[in-house]
């Protein structure tokens, strides 16, 4: 859900679109003086007939405006989602470098002129409401005139037509108000949905490690097969491979070739198992969506350590691996927090690793070093520090199987040396798997995983793989000076 829905969308569901269920209209106090002197009988006959058609104009009012309130908090997250395109990241100077202002100028306007029209709809909706509304208190006014006409003396006229504009004002402030309270109750609906409906995932422990597990490392792929969610294609078939305890594994190969999913079944992030997968949900209505009994389901299993990872409660499988992205990751707090996560190591500890990533100068340049504030997403580093950064979080995490998953795709040349320079020195007896975009970064690797079409190509060691002209992973080679 989260991949096919925008974040604008989620951002609008759980900010702007959840104001009602904070300052929403109630009901206040509910009672009016009806009759202050004992009328006729007569009003009976024109009052419950009233009653009966506010009721009718509640019904088929209160239906559409949930609706059409429905409509509009909906066409408020596309115009969230391109603002926050437009003001986050490079969006603006990448608009502008490429002098596109005039385009997304006219697409943000085409959004807003959705929202608007439904805001229009929405409101015209209320309009409605009130010139019923008022049509039904007219009824009864002309009623109460014409049976006072003639059964009432014009003392008890006069308090009953007092006593039914009162009426006729408490009867449209109800209706509105308990209109306006079930169309804003829309807002709740999505409360209900993140808190309720979204699938979640099965964390099973029928197997219980030991303490130090993984202690050697080993991680196999046993006829790995699967697709991101139902009705797309497989992005891995078939894979099969073993790494051994403390061996560094390079993977490469073409774009779509299968190299970054390898990583969504090392953590689980898709469910070999069936009986674990967690029910998709569709990112438009917000309803289940069926399994299709005649398509293939995910299949094969994750070894590590001769433990098969889906018996193994979820986060301590994720907490036994460290991964270093390709984008790097710094969370709003401090310095010392987004380095030592679990709050394990000491000041010492952490200086000596930053010193070891050669970060150290620069966090103690800062106003209190390590409790110096990180900005939202990393922003008062550069992309070059803060993956500096994720390598010394890695370290300091200390676990026997390290993820890189092309980890200097964004960063300079020196960096990038750093950072291989850190990896022969940190990891030697880790087992690393390193996911590459630059071949020249794993031919020093122990062997090397060509994947291709989301199968296992090759799987040698540089030398063998280099030594035969037809292999996939020369291919590679060739069509990098070519």
């Amino acid at each position: 859900m989260f991949e096919t829905k925008a974040f604008g969308n989620h951002r609008n569901n759980l900010t702007r679109d959840q104001e009602p269920t904070l300052h929403g209209p109630y009901l206040n106090e509910v009672g009016a003086k009806v009759c202050e002197e004992r009328l006729a009988r007569e009003l009976l006959a024109i009052g419950l007939p009233v009653l009966l058609l506010f009721g009718i104009v509640l019904v088929l009012y209160s239906r559409a405006a949930r609706n059409l309130q429905r409509l509009n908090s909906i066409s408020r997250s596309p115009v969230v989602s391109v603002f926050s395109e437009v003001i986050n990241g490079t969006g603006l100077s990448t608009i502008r470098s490429y002098q596109q202002e005039d385009r997304w100028k006219k697409r943000f306007e085409e959004k807003v002129d959705d929202w608007t029209v439904r805001t229009l709809l929405y409101w015209e909706g209320k309009a409605w409401g009130t010139a019923y509304n008022s049509l039904v208190s007219m009824i009864y006014v002309a009623g109460v005139v014409i049976l006072g006409w003639f059964f009432m003396s014009p003392p008890q006229l006069s308090v009953a037509l007092t006593s039914s504009l009162n009426f006729n004002t408490l009867g449209i402030y109800i209706v509105m108000q308990f209109v306006e309270l079930d169309s804003k109750m829309t807002s709740f609906e999505r409360v209900q949905f993140y808190s309720t409906s979204l699938p979640q995932e099965t964390s099973v422990s029928s197997v219980s490690p030991p303490k130090e597990w993984p202690s050697v490392g080993n991680v196999r792929f046993e006829n790995v097969t699967f697709r991101y969610r139902p009705g797309l294609p497989f992005v891995l078939r078939n894979v099969s491979f073993t790494v051994n305890g403390g061996e560094t594994i390079g993977v490469c190969g073409r774009t779509g070739a299968g190299k970054s999913s390898l990583l969504f079944a090392l953590f689980r992030l898709i469910e070999l198992d069936p009986s674990l997968s967690p029910l998709s949900i569709d990112a438009n209505t917000g309803m289940p969506i069926p399994v299709d009994p005649n398509e293939e389901p995910n299949s094969g299993r994750v070894v590590i350590d001769d433990v098969d990872i889906s018996k193994v409660q979820i986060q301590r499988v994720r907490r036994s691996i460290a991964i270093i992205p390709q984008d790097p990751t710094l969370f709003t707090g401090t310095v010392r927090s987004n380095l030592d996560i679990a709050g394990r190591c000491t000041d010492d500890r952490i200086w000596e690793v930053l010193d070891l990533v050669e970060m150290r100068s620069v966090v103690a340049e800062m106003p209190t070093g390590l409790d110096s504030e990180v900005a939202e997403g990393g922003s008062n580093f550069s992309a070059g520090q803060r993956q500096l950064l994720c390598f010394a979080r890695a370290i300091l995490n200390d676990c026997r199987i390290v993820v890189l998953d092309e980890a200097t795709a964004s960063v300079d040349v020196e960096t990038d040396a750093k950072i291989q320079r850190t990896i022969r020195e940190q990891f030697r007896d880790k087992t690393v798997i390193v996911i590459a975009h630059r071949l020249n970064t794993i031919l020093d690797s122990d062997r090397i995983l060509v994947m291709d079409k989301g199968t296992v190509a090759e799987f040698d060691t540089p030398d063998n793989l280099k030594a035969n002209p037809e292999s996939a992973f020369n291919g590679l080679l060739h069509s990098l000076t070519h």
